[in-house]
C-alpha cells in the first residue's frame, strides 16, 4: 500500500488539489446546518487557506493601487511646481515692470516740467572705490551724450557726465570730492557750493555765518555754470554748525537722490531758457493775433 502511495503520490496530490476546491465550492453552496461531517473538515482546512490568499491578494493590488496613484500624484505635483514657478516668475517681472513704469513717468513728469532735452539712460555699474564716487550708464557718445552735461532723476541731481565712449558713459556723483553743484536755500536765497563728503552726506561750503540756513531746508539748483537747471533740489540740510567766531559756517546735505536704489536716470542735452509759463503765454499770444488777422482779412 505505501508503495503505491509513493509511487502514484503525484496524482494522488493532484487529485486532492482538484477535489479540495471543488468539495469546498460545493459546501460553500449549502446552508450550516446542511453540512456533513467532511464539509466542516473541508471547511476548516480551506478557510485558513482561503482567507491567507485573500488578504494576500487584498494586499497587492492595495499596494499596486497605490503605487500607480501615487505615481500619478507625483506627476501632477511636479507639474503645479513647474506652474507655480512659472506663475512666480511672471509676476515677479509683471512687478518689476510695473516699478519701472512708475519711475519713467516721473522722469517724463520731471522732463516736461522743466522744459529740458534729455535722453534717458540706465545704470548698469558703480563705482567701489571710496575716493572715487561714479556710476556708468549704458548711453554714451552714440546717443548724443558729451562731457559735463547734467544727469538727473525725477527726485534731484545725480551729477555730471566726465568720461563718453560709444555706448556709455561714467557720471561723478554729488557725493564726489570732485563735485560741485552752485546751489542756494529754497527758503532763504542763502547760497552756496554743494561739494561731495563721505558716500551718504555732502557739505555747503562758503556759506556765509550770517545766512539764515536750518536743517530741513531745501537745496536747490542756481543754474549757474550752465551745467545743472536752475530749481532742481539738490538735498536737504541734516546739519548746521555755525561758529562763534569765523566767516562761514558748516553745513551737512544729504542728497535728494538714493544713489542705494538709483536704476534710471535723464541726461539733460538742452536746457530751454524760456520758462514753461512764459512759453504758454507766448503760444496763446501767437494764437490771439493769428485769430485777429484772420478776422482783419474777412
Amino acid at each position: 500500500m505505501i508503495k503505491y502511495l509513493k509511487e502514484y503520490r503525484f496524482y494522488i496530490i493532484l487529485f486532492l488539489f482538484l477535489l479540495i476546491p471543488i468539495t469546498a465550492i460545493d459546501t460553500s453552496t449549502r446552508a450550516p446546518r446542511n453540512h456533513r461531517f467532511y464539509d466542516r473538515v473541508i471547511l476548516g482546512i480551506t478557510s485558513p487557506i482561503q482567507t491567507a490568499i485573500s488578504i494576500s491578494l487584498d494586499q497587492i493590488v492595495s499596494t499596486f493601487q497605490n503605487y500607480v496613484y501615487l505615481l500619478s500624484t507625483r506627476q501632477e505635483n511636479l507639474q503645479l511646481v513647474e506652474e507655480n514657478r512659472r506663475l512666480l516668475n511672471s509676476i515677479a517681472s509683471l512687478q518689476e515692470t510695473q516699478q519701472e513704469n512708475l519711475r519713467l513717468r516721473k522722469l517724463l513728469a520731471f522732463q516736461e516740467n522743466f522744459r529740458l532735452d534729455t535722453v534717458a539712460a540706465a545704470v548698469i555699474a558703480k563705482d567701489v572705490s571710496p575716493e572715487f564716487r561714479a556710476i556708468r550708464i549704458n548711453r554714451g557718445e552714440n546717443s548724443g551724450i558729451q562731457r559735463n552735461m547734467a544727469v538727473v532723476t525725477a527726485e534731484g541731481i545725480v551729477g555730471r557726465v566726465f568720461r563718453t565712449t560709444a555706448n556709455s558713459a561714467d557720471v561723478v556723483t554729488v557725493l564726489d570730492l570732485l563735485s560741485a553743484v552752485d546751489a542756494i536755500v529754497e527758503r532763504s536765497r542763502a547760497r552756496g557750493v554743494v561739494e561731495g563728503m563721505t558716500d551718504e552726506v555732502c557739505q555747503l561750503k562758503f556759506a556765509l555765518r550770517t545766512d539764515d540756513i536750518q536743517p530741513g531746508d531745501l537745496l536747490i539748483s542756481s543754474g549757474l555754470g550752465s551745467i545743472f537747471p536752475k530749481g532742481i533740489p539738490v538735498g536737504l540740510v541734516s546739519k548746521v554748525n555755525r561758529k562763534a567766531f569765523g566767516i562761514t559756517q558748516d553745513v551737512e546735505v544729504r542728497p535728494a537722490v538714493d544713489f542705494s536704489k538709483l536704476e534710471e536716470v535723464l541726461v539733460v542735452t538742452k536746457i530751454h531758457s524760456e520758462p514753461l509759463l512764459e512759453r504758454a503765454e507766448s503760444r496763446e499770444k501767437e494764437k490771439a493775433e493769428a485769430a485777429a488777422v484772420a478776422r482783419s482779412g474777412r
